[in-house]
């Protein structure tokens, strides 16, 4: 699939086919994050791919479903929500693969005097990025889930992950169903979104 075609085919997908991903194409969708820049050249990364589905369906209680009260939505992000915000734990337990990017937080997330604290956690998601795209050309459905309240100390306790690590998302694949439903994406173009050499 061409760049860019990828680039604009790439959408968060919630329902799954009940397939397994076949390991050369997660290697190859790993080594693709694998690749991204990362601070001080340090790629201080550690990736955790769970692919046991039993696992994976243990795992998913960990991650808490949120109700939603929206029956009709009336913007693109409370149609996000209504298809989102149920999902948090089923596709997790629907998906062939969960990879967990922890990175090695060598700063304060919260250090304000040089904003070091950012280098590491972009660098991560710039790895996550790489992922989401490789899946794409890969014809696979994606999406992320950022652990809240306490999820990051159920992961860490359920994976025996050691202190010092961080995790900022999990990223979640799998087969897309084809009834998968994918809210409307808000528009964001070169004309709506750029500001050339000043606000």
């Amino acid at each position: 699939m061409e760049f860019y075609e990828v680039v604009n085919k790439r959408r968060s997908i919630r329902q799954f086919e009940a397939r397994e991903i076949p390991r050369e194409v997660l290697e190859r969708i790993l080594d693709a994050g694998l690749k991204a820049p990362s601070s001080n050249r340090q790629r201080r990364w550690e990736l955790v791919t769970l692919t046991d589905k039993a696992l994976i369906r243990n795992f998913a209680q960990i991650i808490r479903p949120y109700p939603c009260r929206i029956t009709e939505p009336k913007t693109p992000q409370q149609e996000m929500f209504k298809i989102a915000y149920p999902r948090q734990r089923s596709m997790i337990e629907e998906s062939a693969c969960v990879i967990l990017p922890f990175f090695k937080q060598k700063y304060p997330m919260t250090e304000d005097k040089n904003g070091y604290g950012l280098m590491d956690y972009g660098a991560a998601w710039a790895l996550v990025e790489n992922m989401l795209l490789a899946a794409t050309a890969e014809g696979l459905g994606s999406v992320v889930h950022i652990p809240v309240k306490k999820e990051p100390e159920g992961i860490q306790a359920f994976l025996k992950i050691p202190d010092g690590w961080y995790l900022p998302t999990l990223v979640v694949l799998g087969y897309a169903s084809p009834d998968a439903e994918v809210p409307v994406q808000v528009k964001a173009t070169v004309e709506n979104k750029v500001h050339w050499n000043t606000w």
